[in-house]
């Protein structure tokens, strides 16, 4: 597994909880899914479709609606288009300053937990066998 993508997903889902703290919900959108993209990569399934339900809770219309899933939705060139620009907009590198500038802190560390998915789910504060029996 890419452990550079796996890192991206994390930094994205501590973006989200960061932006939700602020109530800033269209943010915490864009970052999650940039998370559930990467999720879908990753093929870390429950967690990706658990960053769709968390959009489209906050938005029924959103733009995920179109795809029954990440992977799915990754396979469409109107997806790249979406996910190119949210992408430019919330780069790796804008992420990291955002999360430093509104003091986010996570303790949640990866040689915690024997699994990513278990690595995650901890990240998200979400029990992982919920997630894999709602979202698999």
């Amino acid at each position: 597994m890419s452990s550079n993508l796996l890192n991206e997903l994390v930094l994205y889902l501590r973006l989200a909880q960061a932006f939700e703290k602020q109530l800033q919900m269209p943010d915490r959108d864009r970052a999650l899914v940039l998370a559930g993209s990467a999720a879908g990569l990753l093929k870390l399934r429950p967690i990706a479709g658990f960053c769709r339900e968390l959009i489209l809770r906050n938005n029924q219309g959103h733009m995920v609606r179109r795809w029954p899933d990440f992977e799915t939705a990754l396979k469409e060139d109107d997806f790249h288009v979406f996910l190119k620009q949210i992408a430019r907009r919330l780069s790796v590198e804008r992420a990291e300053a955002a999360l430093r500038e509104m003091r986010y802190e996570c303790d949640v560390k990866q040689t915690d937990y024997p699994t990513d998915l278990e690595y995650v789910s901890a990240v998200m504060g979400v029990d992982p066998n919920w997630l894999e029996k709602n979202f698999n």
